[in-house]
């Protein structure tokens, strides 16, 4: 990505020009073989909201030998992914 980030095909800066809106909770979760979206951008994604906006709404996991959907619909996905959205939620939900 010459640019570092992403941009269209013209190179206007489309995908990400309210970044403020990210103000929000968001757990990334990406499976450390996953091909589509590789666990290096989310850590960048993640590493950007928390510098801006603090830890507090942010959570990552990289879950190792998981693939792109395995994260959701894999054989162990129940007990190696979903506590950690569990987690997310109780940090976030401000109830």
């Amino acid at each position: 990505m010459p640019r570092g980030r992403l941009v269209s095909f013209d190179g206007d800066d489309i995908y990400m020009p309210h970044f403020d809106r990210l103000q929000m909770p968001i757990l990334f979760i990406s499976g450390e073989q996953n091909e589509c979206y590789l666990p290096e951008s989310t850590e960048r994604t993640f590493d950007k909201l928390v510098q801006r906006f603090g830890p507090e709404r942010y959570s990552r996991l990289v879950v190792p030998g998981y693939g792109h959907i395995d994260c959701m619909f894999g054989k162990n996905a129940a007990a190696d992914v979903y506590p950690a959205i569990v987690a997310h939620l109780d940090k976030t939900a401000g109830g």
